[in-house]
């Protein structure tokens, strides 16, 4: 292993995942949000309701951590 790899992997153990593997999540992320929504548009509830802006809030805190990484890693 590199000097450099050796630094991201301690830096992936001292502060999480890489930027780039929490970029690899959002499409995911955006897909799960976007079925719900239409679930919640299909059938309102105030439990789907609830559900779904515990899940946007969720959404809110991956992408800061994604922001987080990015900055950390001096990515443009």
């Amino acid at each position: 292993m590199s000097p450099a790899d050796q630094h991201l992997a301690a830096q992936a153990a001292l502060y999480g995942p890489s930027a780039v593997a929490l970029a690899r999540t959002m499409a995911e992320l955006g897909e799960g949000l976007s079925a719900q929504l239409a679930d919640l548009e299909r059938d309102p509830t105030p439990v789907r309701a609830e559900l779904m802006a515990i899940n946007l809030e969720g959404a809110k805190r991956a992408v800061l951590r994604l922001r987080e990484a990015l900055v950390r890693e001096g990515t443009e």
